[in-house]
């Protein structure tokens, strides 16, 4: 039975040790920011008690709710301009509450039609809440609050648009007036390119003491690295995320020793340093999320813009130099190029394949070889320029592409899936040598001076001699790590530099030495993977390749490094946490009070990304919602016993689609689709579906298309009997689902996707898109608000609630600290 909608008429519808297990205070903790003068508010049992909501003040505006009439207007309201007129009016025909509302009738996409409130006094400084609930024919409406200044200049706006049709729905904004603000006006508006029809009701603008959330610091520190390169005896490090002042974290460090040489914090646009390369008198820094590659002077320590060579979505997965020119190849366009070091001359090649990752650049004298990501391609041009030739036939299988390449003695060395190949340029003399069956991929090779060729497997860090046969491995300085640099000294040492920032310094053969070097500077604090409030009420942070255990009553942190980022995060029966690792595709144990990790399996079946788990402790089960590896549509929904540790993987659910996130009512699970997959060109499917498993049987109920204009669910979440849906596209919509009736009771626009939460029948969103934390319209609350605005984002993935028993406060992120927001009752 298809699912039925509101009507029109409706007008309510609206076993492994840790690498490090560090039990530190809160002082020792914060002490690891470096230069940051990160301040801690006083943590006790009294944050878990009452929070209180500041009242909203009288309603500024006249004739907020239409109802004072005059010659078919809205007494107090203004024409946004004459051509509005015949396209406004007050109106019986459709009213939320009581008297009139405002109907307006754009009638085509030439039209812009807008009706605005007198002016309201306004202190400067002053947090002010605007809102007004519109009921939409067709089209879309939207809702502005603005600011303006003693010369009647507007100085600051904000808007909200909807689109949902046949529902009333609450558009509110929050804003903060300006230091040159005196007045604030609302604004009712259909935009040049909208043809519908609206009516508007019970608008409002109050001034407003915005909720405090209380801070306790840094959630996690890390010194997380993505780009390394070795120049002479140094080796240089960046950030693989920004400080939190928004700077890149460059430092350079001894490779003999491991002493800090400099730590320098430089204002560079893009999200963090994704790769390096050095010319031996500049250092290149190739960001995630810029158009330009940077030079950076280690004589001055200065740092410039250098080369425009691509936009401002482009990452740099590959940078060389070789001879006069650096060789990069680009995410998303997964292309190849050269830039001149001379002049900044951009020169390109051409296109890998059709993954969105161009993850290896080599050159030799002849020729540019490139590799991308799953599905991997193989490709070689002429050095000064050609058409390419295709090497993929030499490729063996691999999920995940070509990881790493290097040239030396005539030959392309090339790790693609669980083997090293090795072939002349033009593809003959392949020779393939398997990678041990305890290593999961090869993931950086490196030549020496002498044309020796060595490799480092990830996870394991076992390092190999590369052959004319095999690989010869010469030893293991680390364990649990996806390695960022593998580079051969003149003197033929291996030096190698981690994900977290390790450093090594390896003899083929003999000893090693390892630094880290967030203990040396380099550390600094990140954003949250996820996030759990346990019943012990401790707070678990998953971090980059770290977790993080906060105790805020008494003010102690542990923190404990694993083997990838902890995509999300439950609690077992016994306390025991659970944790879904990143790339790795392990779900671990974690113990509570020793913290030592156990793994409990991989995922495997072509799954990496962990979505979503949930504990179902009727059955002692965990369930896992995951997605492909990339360039892949089909994700699966996992269940692991734990009390036998049996996987059982199932893809069958949601056939060519990512599962994004998996909820229970009783004994059935719901689980939702993307059919964008996993870094792939586009769908395969016309629409995302949600699908019903019984968890007793593990068998598939049902599987339906909710929205046919739907193509990716972001949540879902069951709340007393009712699932509510969050989409990905379109962005930021709603809905609440009766799965007894088969219908929508409820649904909005959030603006952006995120997260939900839940507390005694209040339903909750975190959108980190829109920086907010709304209360939904529920069962209990029928008319839903915001909580909290602005809030500095903390989160890489979507937020998650982590609310107290009591169910007035929530655990979560703002910006790199950990901080308790209240959530009280509204008005």
């Amino acid at each position: 039975m298809p699912p039925v909608f509101p009507s029109p008429h409706d007008t309510e519808c609206l076993e492994r040790t840790p690498l490090s297990l560090l039990p530190m205070n809160r002082r020792t903790f914060l002490n690891g920011a470096i230069g940051l003068g990160v301040g801690v508010a006083a943590l006790g049992a009294g944050l878990l008690g009452d929070p209180t909501y500041a009242a909203a003040q009288t309603d500024l505006l006249l004739n907020g709710g239409f109802d004072d009439v005059v010659d078919g207007m809205p007494r107090d309201w203004r024409l946004f301009g004459a051509a509005s007129a015949p396209h406004l009016a007050s109106s019986q025909a459709r009213v939320r509450s009581t008297g009139s509302s405002v109907r307006l009738a754009d009638p085509d996409a030439t039209a812009v039609v807008g009706l605005r409130s007198a002016p309201a006094a306004v202190t400067a400084g002053g947090t002010y809440d605007a809102g007004v609930h519109v009921f939409i024919e067709r089209g879309e409406a939207s809702f502005y609050l603005e600011f303006w200044n003693a010369s009647g200049v507007r100085v600051w706006n904000q808007f909200r648009t909807s689109s949902i049709t046949g529902s009333w729905q609450y558009l509110d904004l929050r804003g903060t007036a300006p230091d040159d603000a005196v007045e604030a006006t609302v604004l009712i508006y259909s935009s040049r390119s909208n043809a519908g029809t609206a009516y508007f009701d019970d608008a409002a603008l109050t001034a407003v003491t915005p909720l405090v959330p209380q801070l306790a610091g840094p959630a996690s520190l890390t010194a997380a690295v993505r780009g390394a390169v070795v120049e002479g005896d140094r080796v240089y490090l960046t950030s693989r995320y920004k400080t939190p002042d928004g700077r890149l974290r460059l430092a350079q460090f001894d490779i003999g020793t491991g002493a800090s040489i400099t730590v320098d914090d430089l204002d560079i646009e893009g999200t963090g340093g994704h790769r390096l390369a050095s010319d031996g008198r500049y250092v290149y820094i190739g960001p995630s999320g810029s158009a330009w590659i940077w030079r950076y002077d280690p004589a001055t320590r200065s740092v410039e813009r250098w080369a425009e060579a691509g936009s401002s979505t482009t990452w740099y997965y590959s940078m060389t130099v070789h001879g006069g020119h650096l060789y990069i190849g680009t995410y998303p366009d997964c292309t190849v190029k050269r830039v001149r070091l001379t002049d900044g001359a951009v020169e390109t090649y051409g296109r890998v394949s059709t993954s969105l990752y161009a993850t290896a650049v080599v050159v030799d004298d002849e020729y540019v070889y490139a590799g991308s990501a799953a599905p991997g391609r193989l490709l070689r041009w002429p050095k000064d320029g050609g058409d390419a030739v295709d090497l993929s036939a030499s490729l063996s299988e691999s999920p995940v592409g070509i990881l790493a390449m290097a040239a030396s003695g005539g030959m392309l060395h090339v790790a693609c899936g669980r083997e090293v190949i090795s072939i002349r340029p033009d593809g003959s003399d392949r020779v393939a040598r398997p990678i041990p069956g305890a290593d999961r991929y090869v993931d950086q090779l490196a030549v020496g001076g002498d044309g020796a060729v060595y490799a480092v497997a990830r996870l394991t860090s076992n390092h190999y001699r590369v052959t004319p046969t095999e690989l010869v491995a010469v030893g293991r300085p680390l364990d649990n790590i996806e390695n960022q640099l593998l580079a051969v000294t003149a003197d033929g040492r291996l030096v190698g530099v981690s994900g977290l920032g390790h450093v090594w310094n390896l003899q083929p053969g003999g000893p090693h030495t390892v630094w880290d070097t967030s203990t040396r500077g380099f550390g600094y604090p990140e954003v949250a993977q996820s996030m759990l409030l346990t019943r012990r009420q401790r707070v678990w942070v998953g971090g980059h390749f770290a977790i993080t255990v906060h105790h805020p009553p008494s003010g102690t942190v542990r923190r404990f490094d694993v083997n990838g980022e902890p995509k999300a995060l439950v609690e077992g029966r016994d306390g025991t946490v659970y944790a879904g690792m990143y790339p790795t595709g392990e779900i671990i144990a974690i113990d509570p009070d020793t913290l030592k990790v156990r793994v409990l399996g991989t995922l495997g079946h072509g799954q990496m990304r962990t979505r979503a788990m949930h504990f179902d402790a009727d059955r002692n089960q965990l369930l896992v919602a995951s997605g492909p590896t990339g360039g892949n549509h089909t994700g699966a929904l996992t269940f692991i016993d734990l009390a036998t540790g049996a996987f059982e993987v199932r893809k069958d659910f949601l056939p060519d689609q990512s599962v994004m996130s998996v909820a229970v009512s009783g004994s059935t699970a719901y689980i939702v689709g993307d059919t964008y997959g996993e870094s792939t060109g586009g769908p395969i499917l016309p629409a995302a579906q949600v699908a019903a498993v019984d968890l007793r049987t593990r068998q598939l109920l049902w599987r339906e298309v909710l929205r046919p204009d739907w193509l990716s669910y972001e949540a879902v979440h069951a709340v007393d009997g009712q699932l509510y849906f969050m989409s990905r596209r379109p962005r930021g919509r709603w809905f609440a689902f009766d799965p007894a009736s088969r219908r929508v009771v409820r649904e909005g626009d959030l603006g952006g996707y995120g997260g939900f939460g839940e507390a005694g029948g209040r339903v909750f969103s975190w959108v980190h898109w829109t920086y907010d934390i709304r209360e939904l319209p529920s069962e209990r609350t029928p008319v839903g608000g915001l909580l909290h605005g602005g809030i500095p984002n903390g989160w890489y993935n979507n937020p998650v609630f982590n609310i107290t028993p009591n169910g007035k406060a929530t655990w979560g992120m703002h910006g790199t600290d950990l901080a308790l927001f209240p959530l009280p009752v509204r008005s």
